[in-house]
């Protein structure tokens, strides 16, 4: 039995808070109504849709399934692991960009998180896994899980889709009760293997093992669904930083400032993850994790959990819908003064030919491990900020997408 951490051994990592002390977005109060708006309807062929999950069929869950478990088995050329194991990494390794660390070349910080490209990182992530997973089956998309839907949790955790919560262990939290996780040990995910050095706890830095591990809805984490009240704020914001900012759910405003927070992207990982904290619902600041429990909320290694796509599938689908609802184009992303690899035309790692270099983080060597399956190229902010040219569209965007009025293509 686990017995909930107190503070005396709390090793002052909160969660997700990755923010730097050199960037932290604008009040909303100081930005610009937004202006730009599409200036007439799209046609594009060929697009496909990413369906909310609660909307596929048997066929497309089955589908997507078979997908993701092919992917896991699929080596690419000179690889030690699979194909499905080296975008986990690629992911574990953004967290490396630190000089006390030995990182090399352009990017500063973290590619990934708690700066602006969090949004086209993950983009641009999405569309590469997906990619993949269309050569297996070119019928698959990735679906998203609308956080606000009460009945999307079911199903993702049914036995035959994305596999249910973990079992074996039980985590008493004083003044909650008794909770249950572990490894998940049926449903289409059982056999899932992890590599031990990739799946790991970042703030103790030991290995989470082999399996894939889930403590659904831990607290401070147990509340669900999220309020589509936190969504609707979302959308209210003009400003890009703000939005990205608040969406990736380390910050939120409260009495007029940013504070470290556990909300919305953040919060969802945590849904299905669960750690330990010092305090449950302390009254002036975010909970502190003391231990990581499950796969999904080891933030570097949470790509491990297939449910991480749809997660981030939803980050993507609030983007797309905020950029379609007056923000869009190159106005609405920082162009200037963010940490390199952040701003408008810098190239993201691990897009960027060469010019950066992660330095030693997780266990072990494991940054020998990574391959370049996906050949030479450079993908910047600027290069995915128009979804539609990347050849998908939502189930909430897509009518934007079919509309040929003016017989438009891009």
């Amino acid at each position: 039995m686990i017995a909930l951490m107190v503070a005396a051994i709390v090793v002052g990592v909160t969660k997700l808070q990755f923010t730097s002390s050199y960037y932290h977005p604008p009040l909303p109060e100081n930005t610009a109504l937004a202006t730009s708006v599409y200036p007439q309807p799209v046609f594009i062929e060929n697009i496909q849709v990413r369906k909310n999950v609660v909307n596929l069929t048997t066929e497309e869950k089955t589908a997507f399934v078979n997908a993701l478990k092919t992917l896991k088995n699929t080596f690419p050329e000179g690889s030690q692991i699979s194909l499905y194991d080296q975008f986990v990494l690629q992911h574990v390794l953004t967290m490396g960009f630190r000089k006390k660390l030995g990182a090399e070349g352009f990017a500063k910080g973290n590619p990934a998180h708690s700066q602006p490209a969090f949004l086209p990182w993950h983009r641009q992530f999405l569309w590469e896994f997906e990619q993949q997973l269309q050569k297996i089956d070119p019928s698959v998309t990735i679906p998203y899980w609308d956080w606000t839907d009460p009945q999307a949790l079911t199903i993702i955790l049914d036995e035959n889709f994305l596999g249910p919560n973990g079992t074996g262990e039980t985590v008493e939290i004083p003044g909650f009760g008794t909770f249950t996780g572990g490894p998940v040990t049926s449903g289409s995910f059982a056999d899932w293997t992890l590599n031990e050095n990739i799946h790991f706890d970042p703030i103790n830095m030991t290995s989470l093992g082999s399996k894939l591990i889930r403590f659904v809805g831990l607290p401070p984490c147990e509340k669900y669904p999220i309020s589509k009240a936190e969504v609707e704020q979302l959308m209210s914001f003009d400003n890009y930083e703000v939005f990205n900012a608040m969406i990736e759910g380390a910050l939120v405003l409260k009495t007029g400032k940013y504070v470290p927070g556990w909300a919305l992207h953040a919060y969802a990982h945590s849904i299905i993850g669960g750690s330990l904290v010092d305090e449950i619902r302390p009254k002036d600041r975010v909970p502190h994790q003391t231990k990581i429990l499950g796969t999904m909320d080891s933030i570097p290694s949470s790509p491990y959990d297939p449910i991480f796509w749809l997660n981030h599938a939803n980050v993507d689908r609030l983007w797309a819908e905020w950029q379609d609802n007056g923000h869009t184009g190159e106005s609405f992303y920082p162009s200037a003064k963010m940490p390199s690899g952040h701003n408008l035309n810098d190239p993201m790692w691990p897009w960027d030919e060469g010019l950066s270099k992660p330095g030693d983080y997780g266990l072990g060597n494991i940054g020998s491990l990574l391959v370049n399956f996906q050949g030479e190229k450079t993908v910047t902010p600027a290069d995915v900020l128009n979804y539609r040219k990347l050849g998908y569209t939502y189930d909430t965007t897509v009518l934007n997408s079919f509309k040929n009025d003016n017989n438009t293509k891009l």
